[in-house]
């Protein structure tokens, strides 16, 4: 085994301090963009009919619950973290057997192919204006009439 003087074990437990420092920098930076990720979500959930959460048994971790949206017809889920919960107060909770609680198969890629064409057809068929009216009923006609 190496031996090192006080001066080198000083320097290497000070870039170990300084890497874990780093580190729960980062930590909390990624939890802030999941953060923001998860108030975008809860936004689309209270604009989106038929929304269910339910507890996610693919993950080790307790507490963490999927997302389940239909989105101009399509699926598309999402895991919300445990410390995320209350954002998704509004959402129905339901069991992992409900119908509407059953994952497609869709992967991220598909997922957000699936937002995109949304966003594009709504844009189209609804345009600037149709905010306002989510904004106060919650759902345009188009949007209803899916």
């Amino acid at each position: 085994m190496a031996e090192y003087s006080h001066e080198q074990n000083f320097r290497l437990a000070k870039k170990m301090l300084d890497q874990q420092g780093q580190i729960a920098d980062l930590t909390k930076e990624r939890d802030g963009a999941y953060r923001e990720r998860a108030h975008l979500v809860a936004l689309l959930a209270a604009m989106t009919d038929d929304a269910v959460i339910t507890p996610a048994h693919d993950i080790d971790e307790d507490g963490w619950a999927l997302l389940y949206l239909t989105l101009g017809g399509r699926q598309a889920s999402w895991h919300i973290s445990p410390r995320d919960h209350d954002l998704f107060a509004h959402v129905e909770r339901v069991n992992a057997d409900d119908p509407r609680a059953q994952w497609d198969g869709h992967t991220a890629e598909e997922k957000y192919a699936r937002i995109a064409e949304w966003a594009a057809e709504l844009a189209q068929r609804c345009g600037p204006a149709c905010s306002e009216q989510h904004a106060e009923t919650g759902r345009c006609e188009i949007a209803r009439n899916r």
